[in-house]
């Protein structure tokens, strides 16, 4: 089998989870824009406070594939368990941490120049969602475990049947559709947070079910083996997940802070940039599960020396990127109309000739800036990979927020929303270019053989590399 049919092979299942997966902030999208124009720039502005909050959180659980990918080169048994225990471990952790800052978000917002309006409706969403938090970062952990051993499981079918299920529990909750049985009235924004909660905890419990029953994942269950958990581990867990999280919040920091830019300039600009955003954000899903499914690639044939390999699926991986992120970027310039009504009720009419000639133009900058974002984000899987995290992070840092973020900025006065979403075009390209440097310059210096050494000596090696 080919280096191309192993990647599609593996990550196919994994894009199609991720877009699933995805789909439920996209519905929860579409469900606001039902309530109205007022409900979607505050409501999405939740959803992009929510969005951020969970990618940097789980940027340090996907150090979890990495590590458990490289153990399985080594055939480590026990190395793979305890990673598994530590991602757990690490999951309930986060969840304590990011859902008090969810909840006790409001101030933050008013201080970033928010409406009190958007900042109310904002926190009425996110104190209903968070409590998807722990559902959420458990399934990521299960997900990139299985990832990491190169088998994507059951996680395709698992999370169509939750982006299928999202729609109609959240609109039911929405609307107080069970009132005449149950009492629960119309729970407007909550009811949409609260629908997207139940069904990620339904989710989850179907995956771990799922998972377990495979019996070559029996002697990793997550809930045995907690007398033996390795603190070491944990550290090693964290000393690849951080620059890893930081690099996520660098990205998900730029758009953000691309939120706030268009919270600034009115409702409407916010609303059509929570369309164009839920539309990327979805379409960012088939680049990233070719990332992850190159990244267990690169870091099994990078456990075993075989540069060669190395070499030979990283280009795989980018010439894939590059197909499936040119599609999804001439969707968006072909069908613009199309996605921004699916966002636009028709009892808000008098808005929608204004939000559809903004979109349509912002979704023509996304597009062109989809296609360095692909090329970026599977760069940073492979060095992944590699096992290096420090410089890429670094990268990232000086792409969005030297180059990008004042770019936006700047660009904003003359051009507005367009300028925004400009600006971080700029800034993904120079991160892009960069990374693909780095990554050349790595494969022109890594000769030498990769010792099978303790996870800690490990790290210090990688730290010392990166």
């Amino acid at each position: 089998m080919s280096s191309f049919q192993q990647i599609i092979k593996l990550s196919l299942p994994l894009i199609g989870a991720q877009l699933a997966q995805s789909s439920l902030m996209f519905t929860d999208a579409i469900l606001m824009g039902m309530l109205g124009i007022s409900e979607l720039a505050g409501g999405g502005l939740g959803v992009a406070v929510f969005h951020f909050i969970f990618i940097v959180a789980t940027g340090i659980l996907a150090a979890t594939i990495n590590l458990v990918a490289f153990a399985k080169g080594q055939d480590n048994q026990d190395e793979i368990h305890q990673t598994l225990l530590a991602g757990i471990f690490l999951a309930v952790i986060l969840t304590l941490i990011t859902g008090t800052i969810i909840w006790n978000i409001a101030p933050l917002l008013s201080i970033l120049g928010q409406s009190a309006e958007n900042t109310q409706l904002a926190t009425i969403y996110l104190q209903a969602v968070v409590w998807s938090l722990l559902p959420s970062f458990a399934l990521t952990v299960l997900r990139n475990f299985s990832l990491g051993m190169s088998n994507a499981g059951s996680i395709l079918k698992i999370s169509l049947i939750g982006a299928v299920l999202n729609l109609p529990v959240s609109y039911v909750l929405m609307n107080g559709l069970l009132e005449p049985w149950t009492g629960i009235p119309a729970l407007g924004l909550a009811g949409i947070g609260y629908g997207t909660s139940i069904v990620l905890c339904c989710m989850f419990t179907a995956f771990a079910i799922d998972l377990y029953r495979k019996p070559e994942y029996k002697r990793f269950y997550f809930w045995h083996g907690w007398n033996r958990f390795d603190i070491n581990q944990l550290t090693c867990t964290l000393k690849l997940g951080i620059p890893i999280s930081v690099a996520y919040a660098m990205e998900s920091g730029l758009f953000a802070a691309a939120a706030i830019f268009a919270g600034w300039l009115g409702s409407l600009e916010l609303a059509t940039h929570q369309i164009a955003l839920q539309t990327i954000v979805l379409a960012f899903m088939l680049p990233t599960g070719i990332s992850q499914a190159t990244s267990v690639f690169v870091g099994n044939h990078f456990a075993k020396n075989d540069i060669e390999q190395v070499k030979r699926y990283a280009k795989s991986g980018l010439i894939l990127g590059a197909m499936f992120t040119a599609t999804s970027a001439a969707i968006m310039v072909l069908f613009p109309e199309f996605i921004i009504n699916l966002f636009i009720s028709a009892d808000h009419a008098e808005h929608k000739p204004l939000v559809v000639e903004m979109g349509i133009k912002l979704l023509v900058v996304a597009a062109i800036f989809q296609l360095v974002d692909g090329t970026q984000v599977i760069a940073m899987g492979i060095l992944r990979g590699l096992k290096m995290s420090t410089a890429p992070t670094l990268i990232t840092a000086v792409g969005y927020w030297l180059i990008g973020f004042p770019s936006a900025y700047v660009l904003m006065e003359t051009y507005g929303l367009v300028g925004v979403w400009s600006g971080l075009g700029i800034g993904l390209a120079a991160t892009a270019a960069m990374l693909m440097v780095l990554f050349r310059n790595k494969l022109q210096k890594e000769q030498r053989t990769v010792e099978t050494v303790p996870c800690s000596i490990m790290q210090n090696q990688i730290n010392q590399e990166a």
